[in-house]
């Protein structure tokens, strides 16, 4: 049985409180408007009125001095009333309302009462009085047309406010209820992924609006928080793999050491190649600490501007000895090198993983090639190469292909050039070599912005 929303969590709605909030603002701007509208029709009315009776008592005044009065040309109107009052009056010249003085009308023919009580329908009568030959004049007309009209254009404007707002209100539902279904979409996915589903995502919006851009921000966010979780996941795994055979020599090593000392025996060389292991493990933490330090950022405040071109030929005189002793050659392949900002160490240090990777991972007689080609450098290599699918996890902290578990090194070379690329804000690509005809050796390369 579905249960009935819950009134607290759709007034929370963002999408419900700003409908009702624009409707209300909209309610309050039609009642002002409409008290100024009809404060300047009343005021306009009155003023028209008040000419029509000055206009109208001009007329009559002077047909009774040129003809006298004659009640017979004044016959009783609906909505007019002519009255002539011989000799003085008390009545004060001017427009008066009713209720101001006791004065009524009476019937044609009749004499008023004795008690000058006013009319039933007095209050809706205004009155213009003045003197004229004779005695005085008061023309009076009759306001409830003009309440009558007033009552219509109040209905009306009410009617039209209250549809507009309720129009207002609906549609302001509508459209608050599609951005509140993508509001909920994108605090489904964050609670799905925070309840440990890493597939969830907003899903791309086609909308080119803010929701839309915020929704692709967050999909490339979880992407990254997947990425970042599932190599933690990893982490403990790699580091118990590839630090478990370092620690078992180290504790083999100093097991002999032990015993050589019991036995009288020489232990010195047991001794040092214990303090090597120890030393590999040191230097394994090492750069953990390197990464983590180049991640914070701080070192761009060293950047200086660093020609490429000077650069690669600095790591070709150091390497090039080196190289070549282990069987191998080097070469160096410039073309239009750049100079760009960066900090030159730690470029030098990318450069010289990424050597040392191709000479630990290739075969001898390797032809191996320092390359440095506009704002990007790199090296190539002739070697065996990686799979493609595995360009991407390579850079992962002490994550290594199986062929090279054997192998010496930490799989930590690639994660530090990956974090320099990333400090001077370049790309790490990797391909296969592009010298060779067919798709073998392996090409990395740092693509700096120019």
């Amino acid at each position: 049985m579905n249960r009935p929303p819950d009134l607290s969590a759709v007034l929370r709605m963002s999408a419900v409180r700003q409908a009702v909030t624009i409707t209300l603002a909209f309610l309050l701007i039609v009642l002002v408007a409409g008290a100024i509208v009809i404060a300047a029709f009343e005021r306009e009315t009155r003023r028209r009125i008040e000419d029509e009776l000055h206009s109208r008592f001009a007329e009559v005044r002077d047909d009774i001095e040129r003809l006298g009065y004659d009640p017979a040309r004044y016959p009783e109107a609906k909505n007019e009333r002519i009255e002539f009052r011989p000799g003085d009056s008390d009545i004060r010249s001017g427009i008066h309302n009713a209720p101001k003085f006791r004065w009524a009308f009476w019937d044609r023919g009749t004499t008023p009462p004795e008690t000058d009580a006013p009319l039933d329908d007095l209050e809706h009568w205004m009155y213009f009085a003045g003197p004229v030959r004779g005695g005085q004049l008061i023309v009076a007309t009759d306001l409830r047309r003009q309440d009558d009209f007033l009552q219509i254009m109040l209905k009306t404007m009410g009617l039209v406010g209250l549809g507009a707002a309720l129009s207002a209100l609906c549609l302001g539902v509508y459209l608050g209820a599609r951005t509140q279904r993508r509001i909920n979409a994108i605090s489904q996915a964050l609670s799905d992924f925070g309840a440990g589903d890493l597939s969830a995502r907003v899903g791309g919006s086609p909308r080119h609006d803010d929701l839309g851009d915020l929704s692709r921000q967050l999909d490339t966010t979880l992407d990254q928080l997947d990425a970042l979780i599932r190599q933690s996941r990893n982490f403990a795994g790699n580091i118990a793999h590839d630090l478990k055979t370092p620690l078992s020599r180290l504790r083999i090593r100093l097991d002999r050491a032990l015993m050589a000392i019991e036995d009288g025996g020489d232990s010195a060389h047991a001794i040092e190649a214990a303090i090597a292991q120890a030393e590999r493990i040191t230097a394994i933490f090492d750069a953990f600490l390197r990464i983590a330090k180049l991640e914070t950022g701080t070192a761009r405040a060293s950047f200086a501007p660093v020609d490429l071109g000077h650069l690669v030929d600095e790591i070709f005189e150091t390497y090039r000895h080196v190289i070549e002793a282990s069987g191998r050659t080097l070469a160096l392949d410039k073309d239009m090198p750049e100079t760009v900002s960066g900090d030159r160490v730690l470029l030098a240090q990318a450069m010289a993983n990424l050597l040392e990777n191709a000479i630990r991972h290739t075969p001898g007689h390797t032809h191996i090639s320092l390359v440095a080609h506009g704002a990007a450098i790199g090296v190539a290599d002739t070697g065996p190469g990686i799979p493609r699918d595995a360009f991407e996890r390579v850079t992962q902290p002490l994550y290594r292909l199986e062929r090279s578990r054997t192998s010496d090194g930490s799989g930590l070379g690639l994660a530090l050039v990956k974090t320099i690329a990333n400090l001077h804000g370049a790309d790490l690509v990797f391909s296969e070599n592009p010298q060779l005809p067919t798709k073998k050796g392996l090409y990395v390369h740092i693509e700096m912005s120019q």
